[in-house]
């Protein structure tokens, strides 16, 4: 099974196998659409993430049966639509697509949790579906010694972003291109154990996802020695 999702700023896919009763993640993947791809439609951007989730698992899926799950109900009858309705782009990527499967399926948006977030890195996308604040995280930074620190030597590129619908401002690393929250000490094991819990994605995939959209020093280290205990609880 293939979930995939797209926002306005990046795609996201989780690749998944039936075990027993339930899906268990096997790869995660997500891009940043470049600034045309930003324009795109919602069918556009929705089946951007499909054609690019297939290109990047192809050697997972060549000569598989697998079903594809979008919550863009559209995508579902594409196969079913006359090509002429689409762009010469869309027809080359349903084309492409079809090569693999034509078995796309619905599923409502709270139930794709993990391809959802993986196409969500906006400053506010995973901090307002959890107990993890922005205005907390940015109060814990005034007298955070640690982060006073990486602000004078650090590799990292920090500066101050508003935080959406506030007057209140939060430090960031924006050296990849996202905002990445730096996270106080105290708030830390809380942001591993909301997006490790969204599917307990292996040690490589939890270091990945949080990374992406979080910062603090000897993150790494602290991301797998949480994971291992969560391996043997």
């Amino acid at each position: 099974v293939l979930c995939t999702d797209a926002s306005k700023l990046a795609v996201g896919a989780v690749l998944q196998q039936q075990q027993k009763d339930e899906l268990v993640p096997l790869a995660f993947f997500s891009k940043r659409l470049e600034p045309a791809q930003t324009r795109y439609s919602t069918f556009g951007r929705e089946l951007l993430a499909m054609y690019l989730a297939v290109k990047h698992f192809y050697h997972f899926l060549q000569g598989r049966d697998f079903t594809i799950l979008t919550d863009h109900k559209p995508l579902c009858y594409s196969f079913t639509t006359s090509y002429d309705k689409h762009s010469p782009r869309e027809a080359r990527q349903l084309d492409y697509i079809s090569q693999f499967t034509t078995d796309i399926r619905f599923i409502k948006g709270d139930a794709n949790v993990v391809a959802d977030t993986l196409s969500r890195r906006e400053l506010n996308a995973i901090t307002t579906q959890s107990d993890i604040s922005l205005s907390t995280l940015a109060s814990l930074q005034e007298d955070d010694p640690e982060l006073r620190s990486c602000m004078q030597n650090s590799a990292l590129v920090l500066k101050r972003i508003p935080i959406p619908s506030s007057d209140s401002t939060i430090v960031c690393d924006v050296s990849t291109g996202f905002s990445r929250p730096f996270v106080p000490a105290p708030s830390r094991k809380a942001v591993f154990q909301h997006l490790h819990s969204i599917s307990h994605p292996g040690i490589r995939a939890t270091v990945k996802l949080i990374s992406e959209r979080f910062v603090w020093a000897e993150m790494n280290s602290d991301i797998r020695k949480w994971s291992r205990e969560c391996l043997h609880v």
